[in-house]
């Protein structure tokens, strides 16, 4: 496949899925400006700044915005593409993004309430919250619609995307009681694209 193929069928597919293209750009930006939020002020100023912590700040808005680490990005880019592009087959491209935007914002919010519950100094940050609503709302819509609605590839990757947002639930609450997983924010986004997944018809 040569340079110019590869750029038609990227193209073709940003055409087709404008909001999961368009949020993994916001991404991408957003990690490049905390990275550079931290060469020049330090980590304090991205903690302020992106960071979801028990004491207000504008991290509160941003988190969902921002990751930790490059690998922390990457993996929920990966799933952003396969199940945002799977979700943009069943949404319009303004419920794509108010799923995304009201799962991110109550996941993060939940999360920082068990911070103020539990007393807890450290902060959130991620899009994991929208990012599994993106994945449960697939999950659901696969099981209810059954494998004569979409492709055997489709159908697989929603099989396997529910499948794997009950293990989520169940490594955060129950294997490693969320120590180091922002278990809250993955609660709500999964609760939020379930019910989204049951509600929302074509």
């Amino acid at each position: 496949m040569g340079v110019s193929e590869a750029a038609g069928h990227l193209s073709r597919w940003r055409e087709a899925h404008p909001a999961t293209s368009t949020l993994s750009a916001v991404l991408v930006a957003a990690f490049a400006v905390e990275s550079i939020v931290w060469w020049l002020f330090g980590y304090p100023a991205i903690d302020f700044w992106f960071s979801a912590s028990a004491s207000p700040s504008p991290g509160w808005l941003l988190a969902p915005l921002a990751h930790s680490s490059l690998a922390h990005l990457g993996g929920n880019l990966l799933f952003l593409l396969v199940y945002g592009s799977l979700a943009e087959a069943d949404l319009s491209v303004p419920t794509w993004y108010w799923l995304f935007a009201v799962s991110a914002l109550a996941g993060t919010a939940a999360q920082v309430w068990s911070y103020l519950l539990a007393g807890v100094e450290g902060g959130a940050v991620g899009a994991s919250a929208g990012v599994v609503a993106l994945v449960s709302f697939v999950g659901v819509r696969t099981a209810v619609e059954g494998p004569e609605e979409r492709s055997t590839a489709a159908y697989l990757l929603g099989v396997a995307g529910g499948v794997g947002m009950l293990a989520l639930i169940a490594n955060d609450f129950f294997l490693t009681s969320g120590s180091g997983s922002a278990e809250f924010a993955h609660l709500l986004g999964v609760a939020v694209g379930t019910l989204a997944g049951v509600s929302i018809r074509r």
